[in-house]
């Protein structure tokens, strides 16, 4: 009787495990799909107030976190104050810091420390982009080191390089080898994971083709 009543206990927990998980992939996969067609700053605060929730859920997960970061630097780049950029990017850093400590090495965590760094720059590109540049760039070092095939790694050099000034070393010329790399990468990439980070096509091909522009 006392087994019995083990494996009934034990079928209950693993029945509520799966269910959970089948939820938690259905919930991902909806709001990253609203994430990628949002528009103005209130649908992102929105979207990034989901993953918020389904982090606070399932705590063990790294990609709710990911995504409630990359939502908020996506929301900031709508932003046109330079204080409440500044503030929205604060936001974003509290989820990607979590996320470092459940997956320190994963590339996509270090593509998007990097993106974040990148954003920075745009409240007073003068004053902060050779500092932030800097970060940036040594974030997607690091990045390459884990995974050399990551597409959104030569996406984001490539936005480092057009960014910056020619005068210290930027431009289409420089950017043009990296957007190349990146477009490389993006014909090959395939995931395995429908939840994992799937971005930067259709910019770095725009961008490619424009630093092809004389």
């Amino acid at each position: 009787m006392k087994n019995l009543t083990l494996v009934l206990v034990l079928s209950f927990t693993l029945t509520s495990v799966f269910a959970q998980n089948g939820m938690y992939k259905r919930e991902m996969k909806k709001n990253i799909n609203l994430l990628y067609s949002a528009k103005d700053i209130a649908e992102y605060q929105t979207i990034a107030n989901k993953f918020d929730l389904i982090a606070e859920k399932e705590k063990d997960e790294w990609l709710p976190l990911y995504y409630a970061s990359f939502a908020r630097i996506l929301m900031s780049y709508k932003e046109q104050n330079g204080e409440k950029k500044d503030a929205l990017l604060d936001e974003a850093q509290k989820p990607l810091d979590k996320a470092f400590k459940i997956k320190e090495k994963e590339s996509e965590l270090f593509v998007l420390q990097g993106m974040l760094y990148q954003a920075r720059i745009s409240v007073s590109p003068m004053a902060r982009g050779y500092r932030y540049s800097s970060l940036s760039n040594n974030f997607l070092e690091d990045a390459q080191e884990i995974d050399e095939e990551n597409p959104r790694i030569y996406y984001l050099e490539g936005m480092n390089a057009l960014n910056m000034p020619s005068m210290f070393g930027g431009g289409k010329e420089k950017a043009l080898p990296y957007f190349q790399k990146g477009k490389e990468k993006y014909d090959k990439f395939t995931t395995s994971n429908e939840l994992m980070p799937n971005w930067g096509k259709k910019t770095n091909k725009a961008k490619l083709e424009y630093c092809k522009e004389q």
